[in-house]
């Protein structure tokens, strides 16, 4: 079983034939419909078979017969035919109708900027960048986590939590020094000798504000 990521089915939509305004919603549907596994079977209620990447109806029996259903490149082809005759609609598919095919449109954007060439090596599956709570992101268009040196939400918090950490470090400091022994004990000589110099600094103003008693003459 072949599954294909959202950068090859692009590749495939668009060598068999898709406008590239059309890449990202073919991309999606084909998604919605097989998961990009190209040898998807599945019977209908109604007795139908879907077969390959974009899930192609036994309703279209001569269609299927033009080529490997199961070939993506095949498939996509039948797909564009089907498209064709809906008026360039994607009506024909149920994911398009009932809207699900939505929930894919994120990585079939991805995968129409960067379509693979047919035969490539997959590309990595696209990831949803990374917000912060505010709503930035924390990665570029790529997905990569911004360099340091070179700005950026994610640095800017990196920053803010070492900050946050040096105002804890410093707070443990002078608590430790609050709670030892020697600084109640610089702290009671300073007390102490601040009283003793009060003292002094009384005695001796009262000695200088004392007036000689003049004894009367006789």
């Amino acid at each position: 079983m072949a599954r294909l990521n959202e950068f090859q089915i692009a590749g495939y939509a668009l060598a068999a034939g898709f406008p590239p305004n059309e890449i990202a919603t073919a991309t999606a549907v084909a998604l919605a419909e097989s998961g990009g596994n190209t040898d998807a079977q599945n019977r209908n209620t109604n007795g139908s078979y879907d077969y390959g990447l974009f899930q192609i109806n036994t309703v279209h029996g001569a269609l299927l017969n033009q080529g490997n259903k199961f070939n993506p490149l095949d498939n996509a082809k039948m797909a564009l035919t089907v498209w064709r005759n809906a008026g360039n609609k994607w009506t024909p598919w149920t994911v398009y109708k009932s809207g699900t095919y939505r929930a894919q449109l994120l990585k079939g954007t991805a995968g129409a900027a960067k379509p693979a060439a047919i035969g490539a090596a997959p590309a990595a599956e696209f990831q949803p960048p990374l917000v912060s709570p505010e709503g930035e992101p924390l990665t570029d268009p790529e997905g990569n986590v911004p360099i340091p040196g070179q700005g950026g939400p994610l640095e800017a918090a990196v920053g803010m939590l070492g900050d946050a950490a040096a105002s804890l470090k410093g707070l443990n400091d002078t608590l430790m020094t609050l709670v030892s022994g020697g600084f109640w004990l610089r702290v009671g000589a300073f007390i102490v000798g601040s009283l003793l110099i009060a003292v002094s600094l009384i005695k001796l103003t009262g000695a200088q504000n004392m007036i000689p008693m003049k004894v009367p003459g006789l």
